[in-house]
């Protein structure tokens, strides 16, 4: 593991900083091809970059806050300074309510942008998860004697004791959404229906992971992370819906 990979008195650069900047550039490149194939300005491209980077960061570190709201209480300059520490989905939901704001600054149709982001998502979604694995951050699965075990002796969350490395599965699947959604995005569909089919599909993996990783139950045996993936899913179905019936009304108009 290497959650520090360089460091010079006060400067430090560690492991998933890189990882997440790779996933921010090959993202962003992704994106700019898309707008480009589509006829769209891929100028709103490098907008989004500038406005997600902090968004996404600020959102992720927010979340993470009150999900160990102790832990902040106990160590505050700590855990808002410290690297580590980031929930995806809370970076994920204040990067996308601050990215329709600027979608229709610019006179774009929101879904329509989506649909075309999708993919990048998903990519950014996979490289960040190899970040998380690369520092050991903590976002483990269970313990378990399967070859596919490893142990993070010398992650930022250190353990000895083979655990399941939920990262990378996460990855994985990630990889394998960015693959579906660019061969789907051939096809006419209506206008959103490949966001929400991300949507889904990212809901159905978290939900699933979350059965053999570590993070505390609240309600009913189920964490945080797969409410939200719930969440993601009904949104998905809804919206795949929604977006079917407005385009068979505009066809019939």
């Amino acid at each position: 593991m290497y959650p520090i990979v360089f460091q010079y008195k006060f400067i430090q650069i560690g492991g998933y900083g890189i990882m997440l900047g790779l996933a921010f550039y090959l993202s962003f490149a992704l994106f700019e091809r898309e707008l480009k194939l589509h006829g769209k300005d891929p100028e709103l491209a490098y907008k989004l970059l500038l406005l997600v980077i902090p968004s996404a960061i600020i959102g992720a570190k927010i979340f993470h806050i009150i999900e160990n709201f102790g832990s902040f209480l106990n160590d505050p300059f700590g855990m808002i300074f410290s690297g580590a520490g980031l929930t995806v989905y809370g970076g994920f939901i204040v990067a996308l309510s601050a990215s329709v704001i600027l979608i229709r600054m610019n006179n774009e149709n929101v879904l329509e942008i989506f649909d075309l982001v999708s993919p990048c998502m998903a990519l950014g979604y996979a490289i960040g998860r190899i970040g998380c694995h690369v520092a050991g951050d903590g976002c483990y699965g269970i313990a378990s004697e399967s070859f596919m075990a490893v142990s993070y002796p010398n992650g930022i969350v250190p353990t000895s004791s083979p655990v399941l490395p939920t990262p990378l599965f996460e990855s994985m699947f990630a990889f394998l959404v960015v693959v579906f959604l660019l061969q789907v995005r051939k096809r006419t569909l209506p206008t959103g229906r490949i966001f929400f089919l991300w949507c889904m599909l990212n809901g159905v993996a978290r939900f699933t992971v979350e059965f053999i990783r570590l993070n505390e139950k609240i309600a009913f045996g189920l964490t945080q992370a797969q409410f939200i993936g719930v969440l993601f899913v009904i949104t998905g179905i809804i919206g795949w819906i929604m977006a079917g019936k407005q385009a068979r009304g505009s066809a019939a108009a």
